[in-house]
């Protein structure tokens, strides 16, 4: 399974779409996700042996609603998926009417 479907994958059961860059639709709950960074490690015969793909998966919702327990279901849920443990920056947007949160992680595909 590729890092995008390993994604999609762990943020099925949350009943949010779950799309790449852009969401276009007009949820009030949505997950975007984008490549952070792309990288060879593992180095065999001047080969890559394994590709690192390090995240930043981004969960939106309506400020005034509490993001604790969103917060940890979607830390949870990727890393049960396999991702190292994500790191979470969360910020306060549109003239403080739309909390986004940041899960920044990574995976070994």
């Amino acid at each position: 399974m590729e890092t995008s479907e390993k994604i999609v994958a762990a943020i099925r059961p949350f009943g949010v779409p779950c799309v790449p860059d852009l969401y276009t639709g007009g949820a009030k709950r949505f997950v975007t996700y984008n490549f952070a960074d792309d990288y060879g490690t593992d180095f065999a015969d001047d080969q890559p042996e394994t590709v690192v793909n390090s995240m930043q998966i981004h969960f939106f919702m309506p400020a005034n609603e509490s993001y604790i327990s969103w917060k940890k279901k979607i830390r949870k849920a990727l890393f049960d998926a396999g991702f190292t443990f994500p790191e979470v920056i969360i910020q306060t947007e549109d003239e403080n009417t739309i909390r986004h949160m940041i899960f920044e992680c990574s995976i070994e595909e």
